[in-house]
This record gives structure tokens, C-alpha cells and sequence, in this order.
């Protein structure tokens, strides 16, 4: 999406364009098919963690676009990777019998890599914004990635997962059925969606508080799909991040 946008700019137009670099991090809750839905206990303990570079496009120091979009929008570049230990809790784990045994037993790890661009938004101009240090502007953004994830499905119970024996039944596949968990990597995309809040330090840099949602188009990011009528939506995660910007010249 970058070069495709920045393509076609003449070299004396593309000198207007200033670039900024950033990076950021902090706590993941990554939402999958580990634990009950809406669970305290599940919500609470399968926190991650991940960090990110960012790369800014920002336009409005340049004429070939309109005043709006060049005062409000920047095109943002991000090189995204995080990390969730994950378990099952909840009151089907707590049960003292071989289901809660099971559920208990197994464990798991959400690997992911993402790679994309998108749009943001600044509600203050940005002229005006990186003018004045001290100032404050909220901003919010959406984009496109391309994710490669590598998942750990597992249990301590001895020979693994797969067996009547050591396997909660939402999770053994029956024949004819595709796998209900997976430790194979693979590639797919995300839609991720963010709003935070810049601080302008000095003339040179911005700190940064940002939430973000991102959606997957896979069910086995985490490793698990569920085979039941209760698997309603793929893998998707909140992550809170905070973060530096450098203004390049």
C-alpha cells in the first residue's frame, strides 16, 4: 500500500514529504479459544505481551494533495510482534473430573508476526500540533496486515493431545472433521483498528498511549479451533501500548 501511494510522486513533491519512526509496546489480551468467553479468571491470566516499529508518511508540509488530508492524515507503516502464554480457566477447567483434568492439562502459546499499513487520523491539525510542544491531539486509525503466526497446542497429560484420554471432546475431531487444534505456522491477515492520544515533547518527538483491536481471518492463530456450534468468531486481541516518534529530517 506504501509504495503503490508513493509511487507516483515526483521526486521534488516526494522531498516535501517528512518521515517519522517509532516504536512501541506493552500488554496483549489475546481472545481465542482458550478459556470460557467473558471469564474474569480467563481475561485476567492470558495476557500477553507485545512491541512494535512504526513508520510515518506525514503530508502536511506538501502541496499535491487538498489542505484537509494533509493536515489530519498520516500514513502509518508497522512491523508488529507479540506473544500470549494461554490455559484454560473457568468453571469447566475448576471441575474435579477427567473434562476439568483435561481442559487444566493443556496449554498453549498466540506467536504472531504482523506486517501492514494504514490510515490515521488526527483530530488537531497536525500543522498546528507539532508546532507547539506541550500540546495534546487524539488520533484513530485502521489498517491491513499480513500475519504469519506460529501456534503451541498442547498438554502435559502423557501422549498428547489427540486421545479420548487426555483431549476435552471440543477439541478431538472426529472422522470426516478437520483438526480442532493445530501447531503448524501459517500465513493470513488482519484488521486491526486504533485510537490513542500524542503528546508533542519538542519540535523532534511525540510519546504516544495507544489501544488497539485486531481482528484475525483465522481460528487457529491460538493454536485451537473448537468444533461445536459455541466457536462463533475467530482469534482477535486488545493490546495497550505506549510509544515514542522521531521526526526525521
Amino acid at each position: 500500500f506504501l509504495l503503490l501511494f508513493t509511487s507516483g510522486i515526483k521526486s521534488e513533491v516526494y522531498g516535501q514529504l517528512f518521515h517519522e519512526v517509532g516504536i512501541m509496546a506493552g500488554p496483549v489480551s489475546f481472545r481465542g479459544d482458550y478459556g470460557l468467553r467473558g471469564d474474569t479468571e480467563t481475561l485476567n491470566n492470558n495476557i500477553g505481551f507485545g512491541f512494535g516499529f512504526n513508520h510515518y508518511l506525514n503530508f502536511a508540509y506538501s502541496d499535491f494533495i487538498t489542505d484537509f488530508p494533509r493536515q489530519h492524515i498520516k500514513v502509518r507503516s508497522s512491523l508488529l510482534y507479540h506473544s500470549t502464554s494461554l490455559r484454560h480457566y473457568g468453571a469447566l477447567a475448576d471441575k474435579d473430573n477427567q473434562a476439568g483434568l483435561q481442559l487444566r492439562s493443556m496449554f498453549g502459546e498466540a506467536n504472531v508476526l504482523e506486517l501492514g499499513s494504514g490510515i490515521e487520523y488526527y483530530l488537531m491539525r497536525i500543522r498546528d500540533f507539532e508546532r507547539n510542544p506541550g500540546s495534546l491531539t487524539p488520533y484513530a486509525g485502521l489498517g491491513l496486515n499480513i500475519v504469519y503466526f506460529t501456534p503451541v497446542a498442547d498438554t502435559s497429560l502423557e501422549e498428547g493431545l489427540g486421545l479420548p484420554e487426555t483431549t476435552f471432546p471440543t477439541f478431538l475431531a472426529g472422522p470426516g472433521q478437520e483438526p480442532a487444534f493445530s501447531n503448524q505456522s501459517d500465513i493470513t491477515f488482519s484488521a486491526n483498528f486504533q485510537g490513542g492520544i500524542k503528546y508533542r515533547i519538542n519540535d523532534k518527538s511525540d510519546i504516544l498511549a495507544e489501544l488497539r483491536w485486531h481482528y484475525y481471518f483465522s481460528d487457529f492463530v491460538d493454536g485451537l479451533e473448537p468444533i461445536g456450534p459455541q466457536n462463533k468468531n475467530n482469534d482477535w486481541m486488545f493490546w495497550l501500548t505506549v510509544g515514542y516518534t522521531y521526526i526525521l529530517d
